[in-house]
């Protein structure tokens, strides 16, 4: 009896061993695989990016990454008059920012003079499992460095990622010291491969995307766009103003996390071949792997938003660009910015008042 008792717990030993060793090979073999994964993006040459550290243990409750060091970067040297508020970056613990850059360049044809069209920050908040979505109003005046006085979205023509988050740390005193980088015909491929995007259109916006169609494709209501119609969507400014457009940004944005989510493992990894070599990003992978282990709390919530500055508190700055630059108050925004991200704020409610804009 005592030898079948000894026997039986002996086999029970060995198949709890093997499964414990198919389960750590699956599980080893799944993070080769998405490592492979991470390899495959584009990462920015010494000097224009992150650091090369793996970043800390995925495991931890807490995201925590090792920002870069944008210290070397004066924004006031040799610029303009534009001075950033008094103070240093405000540090929220748990709560990481990548600031997504949508580069007008096209595929093929970067000439270094590539503008950030859109200047979006991507915040989560891994104590509450929460994200939220920041948009730069690309015209407020800032200094540029041996270039005087410009639009917030001319730092990324001049100076690359590095300078423009320099700029967004010392105006409006946010920790974002990584980012992700797409151009124009990435983000028309991406919203394809995809499945395309569901937006909300009003009236306004379905009438001017049949003007631009040439025909009455559109009405009010809800429209799954694919990527070519989605840049088109996400841009136009000329119906309202650029800051309805940022708007339609996040809302792309949003429609964009809520179809991913709906893909299968087969179809995500299709895209992820094709589309991972053409993202530049300086995100680790250790940091990527942090945000990894967040998606699956995060994606199907809906993302609070704001836009900064408050369109109701700006005013314009006279300049010699063709169109005047959006002043504001750099200290009063960067206090608002940093009770949104530490959820002391709900966000934004419409925009009323109407400001100068850039027109290029």
């Amino acid at each position: 009896m005592k030898h079948s008792f000894s026997r039986r717990k002996k086999i029970f030993l060995s198949v709890t061993a093997g499964v414990v060793l198919v389960v750590f090979l699956a599980g080893a073999a799944g993070a080769a695989y998405i490592s492979g994964k991470m390899d495959l993006l584009s990462r920015p040459s010494a000097g224009q990016g992150g650091s090369s550290q793996s970043g800390t243990d995925p495991g931890d409750a807490v995201l925590s990454f090792d920002g870069m060091d944008l210290s070397g970067i004066d924004v006031m040297e040799n610029g303009g008059s534009i001075a950033p508020p008094e103070g240093g970056v405000n540090i929220n613990s748990g709560v990481i920012n990548v600031l997504l850059i949508g580069s007008d360049e096209r595929e093929n044809s970067a000439d270094g003079s590539a503008r950030a069209d859109s200047i979006m920050m991507l915040s989560v908040d891994s104590r509450k499992n929460t994200w939220k979505l920041v948009s730069f109003e690309r015209g407020v005046g800032v200094s540029i460095p041996n270039r005087g006085d410009d639009w917030l979205t001319h730092t990324y023509a001049y100076g690359g990622a590095n300078l423009l988050m320099k700029t967004l740390q010392e105006y409006f005193k946010v920790d974002v010291s990584r980012y992700v980088k797409i151009d124009f015909s990435l983000f028309e491929t991406a919203i394809t491969d995809i499945g395309g995007v569901v937006v909300d259109m009003s009236q306004a916006e379905a009438d001017y995307m049949n003007g631009i169609a040439g025909e009455q494709k559109w009405t009010a209501g809800t429209a799954r766009l694919d990527g070519p119609t989605a840049l088109v969507y996400a841009r136009m400014r000329k119906l309202d103003s650029d800051w309805e457009r940022v708007e339609r940004q996040r809302e792309v944005v949003q429609a964009a996390a809520d179809q991913v989510a709906t893909l299968s493992l087969p179809k995500l990894d299709l895209i992820a071949n094709k589309l991972l070599p053409r993202i530049e990003t300086n995100l680790t992978n250790g940091e990527l792997w942090q945000l990894l282990f967040k998606m699956p709390v995060l994606l199907g919530k809906q993302a609070q938003q704001m836009t900064v500055p408050e369109r109701e508190e700006t005013w314009s700055i006279s300049s010699g660009l063709q169109s005047s630059l959006i002043g504001c108050d750099f200290a009063a925004e960067a206090d608002r910015l940093d009770r949104f991200l530490r959820g002391e704020s709900s966000g934004e409610g419409a925009d009323h008042v109407s400001a100068a804009a850039p027109s290029a």
